[in-house]
């Protein structure tokens, strides 16, 4: 599944590199008094808008040395030249000669965000765990690293231990769960806990009834999980605000065509081709197919005959005109049989001699 995690991670590591970037210089050791006054002011701004303020973990306030400030700054001027090599290779000096913990943090986690620009997601992750292990950089750097390394691990494939790492972010930082709703549940349903997916997806859409993609994969979720019930009536309400889309329609009639509940999938076909939300097209066709050997299949010959006509004309193949053709002939109606059957070749059929020998038929 395609998530949101793996389009945020490159935004989220770069925050990080350009708030830990002005740190570096900003924690070397100043000897200008009114400059120091201005930091500890800029400092007590940060702490009232801190971005964890329920974290239970206490902010170290350890800066760099004068020699490790220096060598950072100059780490940091190789990742903002691209040269990954060089900034991997020497923050992983740093880090580990140094004995100072937020040099060692704070160059990890440079190397880390320096692998992941250059496609090493593996190396990435060995030092994001590193950074948070050394456990020098103040909170907010400190626990964003550590979302870095869920999103890093599940990009990995690492389902499991990524989940595990997001639960530790959740109970460290007392962040709100569902701000993590659709990155946890894209992790459960990689470990196959579609249901469980589901209902942090639905959790999403609660929350924001116009993420129409927290909807679907919800939706998605809910019926692999064979919880029809649960899905269609998830769409029903989100039909009934309105908030619907052509995506949404054909995933409720799905539901309701998986759950037997044929009744209710055409009159949300039909009320889709009413408001313009279902083209006439071959998801349409599969679905009038579906009516249509189900009607047969309960000795509703009227109806199947309705439903396959409803499919020839827009479905991409003859098969729908040919099985009209069979039930039409089989009721009697040889005449109308030979004209399905007709357009069944038209159209194109995997074995064209069942038409013919049907046009070949005599009789009326």
């Amino acid at each position: 599944m395609n998530i949101r995690a793996s389009r945020l991670a490159v935004a989220v590591l770069a925050a990080v590199l350009g708030l830990n970037a002005v740190d570096a210089a900003a924690q070397v050791g100043r000897y200008d008094p009114a400059e120091r006054d201005a930091r500890k002011h800029q400092k007590q701004e940060a702490q009232t808008e801190a971005k964890f303020p329920n974290a239970k973990r206490e902010s170290p306030d350890q800066q760099a040395t004068k020699k490790g400030g220096k060598e950072l700054n100059a780490i940091v001027e190789l990742y903002q030249a691209k040269n990954y090599p060089e900034t991997i290779s020497r923050a992983e000096a740093l880090a580990s000669s140094s004995e100072n913990a937020y040099e060692q943090s704070f160059a990890y986690q440079l190397a880390a965000t320096a692998a992941a620009e250059a496609g090493d997601n593996a190396k990435a992750a060995a030092d994001f765990a590193k950074a948070i292990e050394a456990n020098g950089l103040n909170n907010d750097q400190h626990f964003q690293v550590m979302y870095n390394l869920a999103i890093t691990q599940y990009q990995l494939g690492k389902y499991p231990e990524a989940l595990a790492t997001l639960d530790r972010y959740l109970a460290e930082t007392g962040v709100d769960p569902a701000e993590t709703a659709d990155l946890r549940g894209s992790m459960l349903a990689n470990m196959d806990k579609p249901d469980q997916a589901g209902a942090l997806f639905e959790q999403s859409w609660r929350k924001d009834p116009t993420d129409t993609k927290a909807l679907l994969n919800a939706v998605a979720m809910y019926q692999q999980a064979k919880q029809f019930d649960k899905a269609n009536a998830l769409l029903m309400d989100a039909k009934a605000k309105g908030g619907l889309d052509a995506q949404g329609y054909r995933g409720l009639y799905v539901g309701q065509l998986s759950a037997g509940d044929d009744k209710a999938a055409l009159a949300t076909i039909e009320e889709g081709l009413a408001n313009g939300k279902i083209a006439q097209d071959d998801n349409l066709a599969n679905a009038y197919v579906i009516l249509a050997q189900n009607a047969y299949g309960n000795g509703d010959t009227k109806g199947a005959i309705a439903m396959y006509r409803k499919a020839a004309p827009i479905a991409g193949n003859g098969e729908p005109a040919l099985n009209l053709a069979r039930v039409l002939m089989n009721d009697g109606q040889l005449a109308e049989a030979k004209k399905a059957a007709q357009q069944a070749l038209d159209k194109g059929v995997r074995n064209p001699a069942d038409a013919r020998k049907i046009i070949a038929r005599k009789g009326k």
